[in-house]
């Protein structure tokens, strides 16, 4: 019995294999496609919850970092509560984000002040003291949870911190937070419109919330919700909000107890999908219906190149290589088969293609990725680091602006020294580490003794008490080196230094120089924290940083031990790390070629010696530079000449001729080159001219000399710094 078909039954039965597994893959590719869309949506979900976490552990670390400070000045100085009373009422109008300070006596809680009270208002003893007995018993800073207040019935949420003095709490400093300002926090974090935001306590009620912040403050967050944040610290899930709507919730613990959870409404993922679902049905079916029009039309001659043509395209559309093509005797489809040929071969170098462009692209990516995460980590340090020593100027000039005493204007005095030097060494640390990665760098080198560097780089830290409470043991014999001082002590105190970061109070620091065969040896050990074994080869990376803890009072920049390895090998030496992991301290050991013939140095010292009296120009036109330095100059018995531009230098040059000469680069009108220029041209070489600027890079300095300059100098300069580059200028003239 004859089972031939028609061609139109033949043609039909190609169609639907050839269209039906398409359809199928393509639905295929689509759902994986919305799954791939879910895993990313939910990624970016939990980054923008642990964003939302970190930003209010920002907010609260702002406000314990402020109240501490308040209440280390407050238990360190001898202020009256009136005088403390007006302070914080100072710092409450300067805080948006607190509505009120509140100070009671640790011993019964009896009322001192609020701040937005007048002094002296009678305060009942505070009634919620049992909430404030751990901030007394353990002296650590204290966040509560929401709470009715029980004078006004508001809800509030505070923050609290110990005054200490003589080693006791004193009093109790409490910061009431500005809840509203929380919901402007959340609103400010850019998330997509209807998403909702909120802050959860660790009762599990909203402290804020994105929208409807007054309504939900102090309300229970949704059940299921809840029993999900009991059971794991974060997680995202599809819930149903409190207004009744379905949502798909993130949440995150904070570092402070807190939960930070961030929801977005869950119908328009589900929606898109079956929009595209039913857009890929619907042109599945019309290619079906086109399919069989075509079939229909379609005599029986050609079913065999049909057929042929079929198995043709299932193997291009498997992304396979057609090594030979079929015959046909009909022409139009035998360079149909051709052309499929050719088309898999434009296919292959196509795939090949685009797998390398795909692998180019992943790495470039990566590189991207790992770039600004770097790039995020640094400004987020760099902004810690310089709001430090920022805060602590800006306390101590409102200490020396209040009427002071004299060990407070010492204190204060001792703070603008100290804090003004940790800043220059911030700006002189960034731009060595950017010479050192450009290749900008110039070393001076000259025969150096190694130990004698090391007692000089100690001999500096220690003076800026940056060693202190440390146990420093100093074991070094005189090795010469052919190496720049200045280098070789940056050396020294940076490594010095990630000691003192990383050694608890009371720990062992050792450092030694030794000799080894062609080689000298500087070693830097400590007890302290030690480095993990996996983090040991990223030490000497530019910005990397260990894991931070609370124990570590300076985070630093993350580029001290990238100078060192650096710096090392611009000495033709090299730099490497040790630890026997966590808590068993680290060795770093840098190695410099010995030098060859080493001589004593011969100390000079400055022609005439830095106290001998000098007369000199300074030229400088910002008034507060110009008259503090002059002042300072003064006070070390010198004779100072001033001139506030370049007009008026060259005027007291001519007439008063004197022998030294320090000008400011950036003067208005007539700069500090053309000043240096014109001295040169009218007074030879009898003067010594130094610039003194902001410019500090070694393109700066060549320019500088090459203007007519002995010496560049850059601020803030000490007087012996100053003083000693004149000296160098004398001895070279």
């Amino acid at each position: 019995m004859n089972n031939a078909k028609s061609i139109r039954w033949h043609l039909f039965q190609v169609l639907l294999v050839s269209i039906v597994p398409l359809g199928i893959f393509a639905a295929g590719l689509l759902y994986f496609h919305w799954q791939a869309q879910q895993r990313e949506r939910e990624r970016s979900q939990m980054e923008s919850v642990r964003l939302l976490a970190a930003a209010v552990d920002n907010a609260l670390d702002s406000t314990i970092q402020r109240l501490g400070i308040f209440a280390r000045l407050w238990g360190t100085s001898a202020s009256d509560e009136r005088t403390v009373h007006a302070q914080a009422r100072d710092a409450l109008a300067a805080s948006p984000d607190w509505i009120n300070i509140v100070a009671f006596r640790a011993d019964g809680g009896a009322g001192v002040f609020r701040a937005d009270a007048p002094f002296g208002t009678v305060m009942p003893k505070m009634r919620l003291l049992e909430m404030w007995l751990p901030l007394v018993r353990e002296q650590r800073p204290l966040v509560t949870d929401s709470f009715t207040s029980p004078s006004t019935g508001e809800t509030l949420i505070s923050v609290g911190v110990p005054v200490m003095r003589d080693g006791r709490v004193t009093h109790v400093l409490i910061a009431n937070l500005n809840a509203r300002w929380f919901d402007e926090l959340l609103n400010k974090q850019g998330f997509p419109q209807g998403a909702v935001s909120g802050v959860i306590d660790r009762t599990f009620k909203f402290v804020a919330r994105s929208a409807e912040g007054d309504a939900r403050r102090g309300a229970d967050a949704a059940g299921p919700l809840v029993a999900d944040m009991k059971l794991r610290q974060e997680g995202l899930g599809r819930y149903t909000s409190l207004n009744g709507i379905g949502v798909y919730t993130s949440w995150t613990r904070t570092r402070h107890g807190w939960w930070a959870a961030f929801a977005t409404p869950s119908a328009p993922v589900a929606a898109a999908f079956w929009n595209h679902l039913l857009i890929l049905v619907g042109l599945w079916m019309a290619a079906v219906a086109a399919g069989l029009a075509f079939a229909l039309a379609k005599s029986r001659r050609i079913a065999a190149s049909l057929a042929s043509i079929e198995g043709q395209a299932a193997e291009l559309a498997q992304g396979r290589h057609i090594e030979t093509p079929p015959v046909s005797d009909v022409q139009e489809l035998a360079r149909a088969l051709d052309a499929i040929h050719q088309a898999s071969e434009a296919l292959q170098q196509a795939m090949r293609q685009r797998d390398a462009s795909l692998d180019v692209e992943r790495q470039a990516r990566a590189a991207a990725e790992a770039a600004n995460r770097a790039k995020d980590e640094f400004l987020a340090m760099l902004g810690h680091e310089l709001r430090n020593p920022l805060a602590a100027i800006s306390h101590a000039a409102a200490i020396i602006r209040g009427g002071c005493t004299p060990d407070q204007l010492e204190f204060a005095s001792g703070v603008l020294t100290r804090q003004s030097q940790h800043l220059k060494r911030l700006i002189d640390d960034l731009l060595d580490v950017g010479r050192v990665m450009t290749g900008k760098i110039q070393l001076r080198r000259q025969p150096l003794d190694l130990a004698s560097a090391v007692r000089q780089a100690v001999a500096t830290i220690q003076a800026a008490g940056r060693l202190a409470d440390r146990q420093l043991s100093i074991d070094v014999e005189p090795v010469w080196v052919d190496g720049d001082t200045a280098r070789i002590e940056q050396i020294v105190v940076n490594l010095l230094e990630n000691a003192a970061t990383h050694t608890q109070p009371g720990g062992r620091i050792r450092v030694s120089t030794s000799n080894q065969g062609d080689e000298a040896l500087l070693q830097v050990s400590d007890d302290g924290r030690g480095i993990e074994a996996d983090a040991l080869p990223k030490v000497f990376d530019l910005f990397f940083q260990g894991e931070a803890t609370a124990d570590r009072a300076r985070g630093g920049l993350g580029i001290g031990l990238t100078l060192v390895q650096r710096l090392a090998e611009l000495h033709g030496g090299s730099a490497r790390a040790a630890s026997g992991g966590p808590g068993r301290g680290a060795t770093f050991t840098v190695r410099f070629p010995a030098a060859t013939e080493a001589r004593a140095r011969v100390g000079l010292s400055l022609v005439g010696g830095a106290s001998a009296s000098r007369t000199l120009l300074l030229v400088e036109d910002n008034a507060d530079a110009r008259a503090s330095l002059r002042m300072l100059l003064e006070m070390h018995g010198h004779q100072v000449l001033e001139a506030a531009d370049g007009a008026g230098a060259l005027e007291m040059l001519r007439r008063e001729r004197p022998p030294i000469a320090v000008i400011d680069i950036g003067l208005p009108g007539m700069d500090g080159y053309e000043v240096a220029r014109a001295a040169r041209r009218e007074l030879g070489r009898d003067i010594v001219l130094v610039a003194l600027t902001g410019y500090g890079s070694a393109a700066d300095g060549q320019r500088a000399i090459q203007a007519g300059f002995d010496r560049h100098v850059t601020k803030p300069v000490t007087l012996h710094d100053l003083m000693e580059a004149i000296g160098e200028a004398r001895r070279a003239a």
